[in-house]
C-alpha cells in the first residue's frame, strides 16, 4: 500500500536579528552544583565538541562560583592535544559566567572534534552530574561524544581527557560558523544521523552522494540556491523522516537529522503504519533557539501530548503514529538553549484518510 502523507505547516511568529557567535548556553543556564568546595586542587575543565561547518573559535566561556578563584587561563585544543590558542581571564565577575576572547580566531575543520577548556587552580568549580548530553546541541555546534566534559589535574593548564559521572563542568566555547555565502554564493546543507551510519542521496537542482562518519555527520558542500530533497538509507533500517526537503536560498542548512529505527528480519518499510502527517514550520529567529517540540491531540484546542522527547532541530517532523480515518490537532513550540519553551504556535488539523 502507498504511503500517505499529509503537509501541514506551522507557523512561528518571528522577531529579526542579525548573524552571531554561538555557543552551547546562554548567560541564564546555571549548573545544579555552583562549585565544589571539597575540590581545591588545580584542574583543567573542558568540552570536547565539533561543528557542522567550518569557521573560527574566538573564544571560551565557563560558570563560576564565588570561591573558584583565579589566575583563570582558557585553552583551544586538537582532539589530539596540540594546543591551539591560549588565554588569560581578565575583568571577572564574582560569580556567573565569563567569557574571554583568544588574541586571534582559530580556524576549526567542519565534522571535526575540538577541546575547549579553562584551569581552575582552586578548584571549586561548577558541574552538573549526569548531564543529558543527548538534549545539548546548537547546530551547527554539538557535544563530540556521549561524556564530552572532560578534565585533567596538574599546577598548569593540560590537556583534559578524563570523565566521570557524565558530568557537565559548564566550559562553552565561542565560535563563528564561517560565512555561509562563498565568492560564487555557494553553501552547504548538513546534519546527522543517529542510529546507525548511512549513505545519503541528495537530488532536485543538484545532486550528490555521501555517507555519515564516525560521529553521524555529513554534509553536502558547493551548493547552489535551489530545492533539494535528502534521502538517508541503509538496508534493513527505515529513517525518520523518510526525506527532508532543503530549500537554499542565499545560506547554509544545517541540522537537518535523521533518525534510523532497525528492523530486524524486516526489509526496511514493512511494518510500518500505511499513513504519516508530515509538518513543516518557519524557523524562528528569537535569540538562541536550538530545536522545537511537536505536540498532537485528537480534540481541537488540546490537551496536547508531545510526540519526541527531545527538541527537533530540523524544520519539520514526521508523525508515524497516526491511525487510517482519524483526525488530529497539531501545535509546536521553539525551546531555547536554556531549555525555555515558547507559547504553542497556531493550531494545524491534518485528518488521515481511510485505508
Amino acid at each position: 500500500m502507498q504511503r500517505g502523507l499529509l503537509a501541514v505547516i506551522l507557523t512561528f511568529a518571528a522577531s529579526s536579528r542579525g548573524l552571531c557567535q554561538t555557543s552551547f548556553w546562554t548567560n541564564a543556564a546555571i549548573p545544579a552544583v555552583a562549585e565544589a568546595g571539597y575540590d581545591t586542587a588545580s584542574v583543567t575543565l573542558g568540552l570536547t565538541f565539533y561543528s557542522d561547518v567550518g569557521g573560527s573559535v574566538t573564544g571560551v566561556r565557563f560558570y563560576k562560583g564565588p570561591h573558584n578563584t583565579g589566575p583563570h587561563v582558557g585553552n583551544l585544543w586538537s582532539s589530539t592535544g596540540a594546543k591551539l590558542a591560549e588565554v588569560l581571564f581578565s575583568g571577572e565577575t564574582a560569580s556567573g559566567w565569563q567569557q574571554a576572547a583568544f588574541s586571534s580566531p582559530v580556524n576549526i575543520a567542519a565534522n571535526t572534534p575540538y577541546v575547549i577548556s579553562y584551569l581552575a587552580p582552586n578548584g571549586n568549580y561548577a558541574f552538573s552530574d549526569f548531564y543529558p548530553w543527548q538534549s545539548l546541541s546548537t547546530a551547527p555546534l554539538h557535544p563530540s561524544i556521549d561524556t564530552p566534559s572532560v578534565y585533567a589535574y596538574g599546577p598548569a593548564a593540560a590537556f583534559p581527557n578524563r570523565t566521570w559521572n557524565s558530568r557537565s563542568y559548564w566550559v562553552d566555547v565561542v565560535f563563528s560558523p564561517s560565512s555561509s555565502s562563498g565568492p560564487l554564493g555557494i553553501y552547504t546543507i548538513s546534519g546527522n544521523v543517529t542510529g546507525v551510519g548511512a549513505t545519503l542521496t541528495l537530488s532536485g537542482s543538484g545532486s550528490g552522494v555521501t555517507v555519515t562518519n564516525g560521529l553521524g555527520s555529513y554534509s553536502f558542500s558547493g551548493i547552489a540556491s535551489g530545492s533539494y530533497v535528502v534521502a538517508p538509507s541503509q538496508p534493513g533500517y527505515f529513517f525518520i523522516p523518510s526525506i527532508a526537503p532543503i530549500v537554499v536560498n542565499g545560506t547554509s542548512v544545517f541540522g537537518v537529522n535523521f533518525n534510523a529505527v532497525a528492523l530486524p528480519g524486516v526489509l526496511p518499510g514493512q511494518g510500518q503504519s500505511p499513513h504519516s502527517v508530515s509538518l513543516s514550520w518557519e524557523s524562528s529567529a528569537s535569540p538562541g533557539i536550538w530545536g522545537y517540540y511537536v505536540y498532537r491531540s485528537s480534540v481541537s484546542g488540546g490537551p496536547y501530548s508531545r510526540l519526541h522527547a527531545f527538541p527537533v532541530q530540523a524544520l519539520f517532523y514526521v508523525d508515524h503514529s497516526v491511525q487510517a480515518g482519524e483526525t488530529y490537532f497539531y501545535v509546536a513550540t521553539a525551546v531555547d538553549i536554556g531549555n525555555g519553551e515558547s507559547l504553542h504556535s497556531n493550531e494545524a488539523m491534518a485528518k488521515v484518510p481511510s485505508p
